[in-house]
């Protein structure tokens, strides 16, 4: 709303700057990927109901994205912006904790009970996204109690992130813990992670030993087995928690329309897998997919649970290149960005803060999608956070003119 009261145009928005500073490749692929997805939407099945899932899941964060890129161009102006996110989930975490207590331990350890409060299912999720930005903004924040403020509920989230046994958000989670341990500076902060990572490894020694035939500690230990023998699961009819038949599906119907999907929003998906030509094909060479779509889940919607496959699904294989394209030239300039860079502040930012972000959202979405939830939109603000900072580090991107 401030932008209104301001004389300047909208930068990231304006032909006439864009083409006389050169068209930035960020923008570029980004809007790309966008302008895709919308001619699949237009052209692809249920146009009005793609177009509305179009403006709320990718329209809407590419505004916030570039939005971000050009009013948030100093740390301190992110800090602000970021804690909004961040104050919104330390209450969402106490509400989990005050409703754990009213069941006791088994809250955690009953899967069952747990997954009856359904406001409480997504915490893993979004957990995974908003995790890497309170380590990140610990690294910029000098105020002491700021910083008692985010050691206390970062550790707290990942221990209710533990117990909630969402693998792919933990190991997100944990794969920004050894980023911190090979990149932070200064080096004690490196130290400081070593040893907690290493008390977090002792302690779930322990559980596992001492009490190997808990529930949730057998769920870790079959999930993790899982994870380690991969090429095992593929072979599986129900591997990874029934992923592999919905991938396998998943991949025929992007066959059937390979260039421009089917147009964006995965509620339509039900009536896609159902098609006669898709269960025939299954019947035949591979029972075990009809019967997942045929018996199990003829009602309730089961999509891929696999960020790219969705987007192939819904945008094509020209959709999903140029989203790949966008995730590429982005993740190459944040890293000439690291190493350019001889502040520790400026390196913390971009490896922990934005690459953390990246990489935990990136490593959670491959047996998840949450590119159109509230995930996805933080994601695109923090992205577009990183892509201010550039802006402002002297990489190839669209500046202010003295005149404004």
């Amino acid at each position: 709303m401030l932008r209104l009261k301001k004389t300047e145009s909208f930068l990231t928005l304006n032909p006439v700057r864009i083409l006389s500073n050169g068209v930035n490749p960020i923008i570029a692929s980004l809007f790309l990927f966008l302008a895709i997805a919308f001619i699949s939407s237009i052209i692809g099945m249920e146009p009005l109901e793609n177009l509305k899932r179009f403006k709320g899941e990718l329209f809407v964060p590419f505004i916030l994205f570039l939005i971000t890129a050009t009013e948030f161009n100093n740390i301190e102006k992110v800090e602000r912006l970021l804690f909004a996110p961040i104050i919104a989930f330390v209450i969402y975490t106490l509400l989990a904790i005050i409703e754990s207590t009213n069941y006791g331990s088994q809250y955690f350890w009953d899967k069952t009970n747990r997954e009856q409060y359904y406001w409480l299912s997504n915490y893993s999720q979004t957990s995974a996204i908003i995790l890497p930005l309170m380590l990140g903004i610990f690294l910029l924040i000098k105020n002491i109690w700021v910083r008692i403020f985010l050691i206390i509920f970062a550790t707290a989230e990942f221990i209710i992130l533990a117990s909630y046994r969402g693998v792919t958000p933990f190991l997100a989670v944990v794969s920004v813990l050894f980023l911190w341990i090979l990149f932070v500076r200064p080096p004690k902060y490196r130290l400081l992670m070593s040893v907690f990572v290493l008390l977090i490894v002792i302690i779930f020694s322990l559980i596992v030993f001492n009490y190997k035939d808990n529930p949730a500690v057998v769920e870790y230990r079959n999930k993790f087995a899982k994870i380690i023998n991969i090429p095992e699961e593929l072979k599986e009819k129900g591997g990874f928690s029934n992923r592999v038949p919905a991938w396998i599906a998943a991949v025929d119907i992007i066959r059937d329309k390979p260039l421009l999907g089917y147009g964006w929003g995965m509620k339509k998906y039900n009536k896609i897998v159902h098609q006669e030509k898709f269960m025939e094909k299954w019947k035949i060479q591979n029972p075990y997919v009809y019967d997942f779509y045929a018996n199990s889940f003829t009602i309730v919607l089961f999509p891929p649970h696999n960020l790219f496959l969705e987007i192939a699904v819904q945008s094509g294989l020209i959709g999903l290149t140029a989203f790949i394209a966008f995730t590429g030239i982005y993740l190459c300039n944040l890293i000439k960005s690291a190493i350019h860079s001889n502040s520790d502040t400026d390196r913390n930012f971009s490896i922990i803060l934005i690459g953390g972000t990246f990489l935990s959202f990136f490593i959670m979405n491959l047996m998840n999608n949450e590119l159109g939830n509230v995930s996805g939109k933080v994601l695109f603000v923090v992205l577009g956070a990183g892509a201010a900072r550039m802006k402002g580090k002297g990489l190839k991107y669209p500046t202010h003119s003295p005149t404004g």
